[in-house]
């Protein structure tokens, strides 16, 4: 058996050969050709003026910032919600800076943008947060601890009440 195995690899090898490409043919070598041109332009004399710039470079000093303006991106938010005329049992609203709109026209709120979470007593809350000074709007989450769903509402950070 060893044998039959032995002679059968031996002939698979002999048959696919060693590699390499067929046939026994070379290229042929390229021909090089040479034209000779005849040099039919002109030269042109050209004069080239420079022209020297001093650029100063500018210091803290050269700078002008207008009264007033602030370097401060972070504002400072407060939001005063009263929904006591809607419900007075125990709730706790969030505020978020990210969220979306979902299909049924609720909103999904990313929930590690939240920045602001404070329970309500007797359906009031005082709620004071830090936003960008470029931050558009914000949802603001009621959430009642029967388990239903949450009241949503999206403020600007501008808006500073929210009474129900």
């Amino acid at each position: 058996m060893k044998a039959l195995i032995t002679i059968i690899m031996g002939l698979a090898l002999t048959a696919c050969g060693g590699g390499g490409g067929g046939g026994n043919s070379t290229p042929p070598s390229p021909t090089q050709t040479t034209v000779a041109e005849e040099d039919t332009t002109q030269q042109e004399e050209i004069t080239v003026e420079e022209t020297t710039v001093t650029v100063e470079n500018a210091t803290m000093q050269d700078l002008v910032v207008p009264d007033g303006f602030s370097y401060n991106p972070v504002t400072e938010g407060t939001l005063n919600v009263d929904i006591s005329g809607f419900s007075s049992q125990r709730a706790h609203l969030s505020v978020y800076k990210e969220f979306v709109e979902n299909s049924s026209g609720n909103y999904d709120a990313k929930y590690p943008s939240k920045v602001a979470s404070v329970p309500l007593n007797n359906g009031t809350a005082n709620v004071d947060f830090n936003v960008s000074d470029s931050q558009g709007s914000l949802l603001v989450e009621i959430w009642f601890y029967d388990g239903s769903d949450p009241i949503q509402k999206v403020i600007t950070s501008g808006d500073n009440t929210w009474t129900m």
